[in-house]
């Protein structure tokens, strides 16, 4: 296999191997905020009073979500690094592959879902700091 062809073969499984990752990653985000939203809403509910159990499994969901957020925030960095590594390997064997930008695209697409996940994940953070203090 020349080295333009294998370099085609990294690239196109690069993009299934990121096309897989964000996929699973949007339903599992997708997944983890429902449950901690149901749990708030239940905990919060006049009529549910606030249980330690409640509590204990609300905690236990956003525990979940923060060490996924590590885990794509990670990720993220594995994939740029990768694309980046691809990207200069194509320049130094002077090769344009049109699969490249796609591959930048679908990285830009999923450092903007780690960064949407570490936002809802420094709110929820800080909406927890104003509950516990309002409570004080």
């Amino acid at each position: 296999m020349t080295e333009i062809a294998e370099l085609q073969n990294q690239i196109e499984t690069a993009i299934k191997d990121l096309e897989k990752n964000r996929k699973k990653a949007a339903k599992t985000v997708a997944f983890l905020k429902k449950k901690i939203n149901d749990l708030e809403l239940s905990i919060n509910d006049e009529s549910c009073a606030k249980t330690d159990a409640g509590m204990e499994r609300l905690n236990s969901a956003i525990e979940r979500l923060d060490r996924f957020v590590d885990s794509v925030i990670l990720e993220n960095a594995r994939v740029i690094s990768e694309c980046e590594r691809l990207e200069r390997e194509c320049r130094a064997l002077a090769f344009e592959c049109a699969r490249l930008e796609s591959l930048k695209t679908l990285c830009q697409e999923f450092e903007q879902l780690a960064k949407d996940l570490l936002c809802y994940s420094l709110g929820h953070i800080r909406l927890k700091e104003r509950e516990v203090k309002g409570s004080a």
